[in-house]
């Protein structure tokens, strides 16, 4: 009775290392989380005047969603949303990349932006900043008739990182950079380990340049290794993943081996 209790608090202690070590790793790779929306509210005007009441104003990019709860909503007194953090908001939201231009239409007719917070300029469109809210008034040339909506256009995926264009005088904040990772394929050198960018064709430029050959002035010296070091990658979250399969696998072993040698010297005996 007491081999068998033994033998499941050692299990239950294996469930418990690998548990511990899975969930981190499972966080981890799930740290990825969807971009916030970025809120938008302002004023709206068609030639300088304030726009009529109840038309829709959305806004449309690559991996904007749109028919939802926040994006369009409707104008109100010559603006859209209001301020404060209670305040109804035009929300863009969906799979953006930082940065990607997001075009504003009211009751279907594309708008020109104007940033409150620069004091303008006048753009075209407005880059994605998940997270901001943003006071940006609107302007149209022309007045639309209450309940036009805009011309349905095909679903745009979302813009690559490194690809994001930028928007024309556009003077805000400073637009997030996609991180810059360099691979190497097996036995690839660097960059400033290739010819020109090293200190060994200086030193070949040199002796060139006094009569010598650059195969005399290494002889002179020391022989230096040039062969660049490519660090190893190693994946964290899967080694973490084995030692934890293999410590499970471990405690198991000793759970479960002296349990079928005590029934194998039972049966000696018998």
């Amino acid at each position: 009775m007491k081999q068998r209790n033994s033998t499941i608090s050692l299990v239950i202690m294996g469930l418990v290392v690998l548990a511990m070590v899975i969930i981190p790793v499972s966080a981890q790779s799930s740290s990825a989380a969807p971009q916030l929306p970025q809120a938008f509210y302002g004023s709206v005007e068609v030639n300088g005047s304030p726009v009529a009441p109840d038309l829709t104003v959305e806004a449309t990019g690559p991996g904007v969603v749109s028919g939802i709860s926040g994006n369009p909503i409707m104008t109100s007194s010559g603006s859209y949303g209001a301020p404060g953090p209670v305040g109804l908001k035009l929300l863009v939201q969906g799979d953006i990349e930082a940065g990607t231009p997001i075009e504003f239409y009211v009751g279907g007719v594309k708008a020109e932006v104007f940033p409150v917070a620069t004091s303008g300029p006048w753009l075209e469109a407005y880059p994605y900043l998940p997270g901001e809210v943003t006071e940006l008034n609107l302007r149209i040339v022309a007045q639309p008739s209450v309940g036009e909506t805009r011309e349905p256009t095909p679903v745009q995926t979302r813009i690559p990182s490194g690809q994001v264009p930028t928007v024309p005088g556009y003077i805000g904040p400073a637009l997030p950079q996609p991180e810059v990772v360099t691979t190497y394929q097996p036995g690839e050198a660097p960059a400033d380990s290739q010819p020109g960018a090293s200190g060994q064709d200086v030193t070949g430029q040199s002796a060139s340049q006094s009569g010598e050959s650059p195969d005399a002035s290494v002889q002179g010296g020391q022989d230096i290794d040039t062969t660049p070091q490519i660090p190893a990658t190693t994946s964290a979250p899967g080694m973490l993943t084995g030692t934890a399969i293999v410590a499970f696998l471990v405690i198991i072993g000793a759970a479960v081996y002296p349990r079928s040698r005590t029934e194998s010297e039972e049966k000696k005996k018998e």
